[in-house]
């Protein structure tokens, strides 16, 4: 019988859908120049055709974030408080710096989760291009700071995507062992998948970008079924392999409620 080495990968669980703004949305980039009267804080764009969209390591370090307060693990064992955590399950799902990682992290393997940039979608696209607005896609909002001896203001304008744009995404989980099979692994797993649902959850109810606190960066989730593609369809280019490539537009999408996912 022949025998497996370890680490192994076994399949790739990927998860797709949607991102919609429910409010402006700032995720910041670049400012090449200063302009009299422009844009003080602008937002991304991706420099081939001025498209703003969501970076996924904002994503991500989002996501990790609330995952580390909600299970009471932020800083742990990462020297200061307020350091990325280096709890092994949060390492283990989000990774952590090759000049990080400790002896004792070493056996964690690889990390699982990618997040993919997110892109808008065509019919936000479309929406952006008849939009009565000063901006290239996107809105500015005028905002003030008040001196509290003087009561002088002090404006600023901030680029915001606007509410109601749908931003495509895809985020994979990377199915390891990391020894041979039993059901602690598999429970592991799964364990790590409730975790990205529930980081997931509570973003929709927390902010994404810049001045959260000021009524930007809500956003809700539209998720489509999660396709499970194993070692056996990157080899045979099989049916679930095919599946992973469908466009967004073709995908049946759900709340997060709805949305489970587990691995046999």
């Amino acid at each position: 019988m022949e025998s497996k080495s370890f680490p192994k990968f076994e399949a790739n669980i990927i998860l797709k859908g949607k991102i919609e703004c429910v409010t402006g949305l700032h995720i910041g980039g670049s400012k090449e120049k200063l302009e009299i009267g422009g844009v003080d804080s602008p937002v991304i764009r991706n420099p081939q055709n001025r498209l703003p969209y969501i970076p996924g390591s904002s994503l991500k370090g989002k996501l990790r974030s609330v995952l580390e307060y909600a299970m009471g693990v932020v800083g742990k064992d990462a020297g200061e408080p307020g350091d990325v955590s280096h709890d092994e399950k949060i390492v283990r799902i989000f990774g952590i710096g090759a000049d990080e990682k400790e002896s004792k992290l070493k056996d964690i393997g690889p990390t699982r989760l990618i997040i993919r940039d997110a892109y808008p979608d065509e019919e936000t696209v479309n929406r952006w291009k008849e939009m009565d607005s000063e901006l290239l896609y996107t809105e500015f909002k005028a905002e003030n700071s008040i001196d509290r001896l003087t009561s002088a203001a002090n404006p600023r304008f901030i680029e915001r995507v606007v509410p109601g744009s749908f931003f495509n995404f895809e985020m994979i989980y990377g199915v390891y062992r990391m020894r041979p099979s039993d059901q602690s692994e598999i429970n592991q797993i799964n364990e790590d998948l409730d975790n990205l649902l529930e980081a997931m959850r509570i973003l929709e109810h927390s902010t994404l970008g810049k001045s959260g606190s000021r009524g930007y960066g809500r956003i809700r989730f539209h998720v489509a079924d999660p396709i499970i593609v194993s070692t056996e369809d990157y080899k045979t280019a099989g049916e679930n392999f095919i599946a992973a490539d469908a466009d967004n537009k073709s995908l049946i999408l759900k709340n997060l409620k709805e949305i489970t996912i587990k691995y046999q």
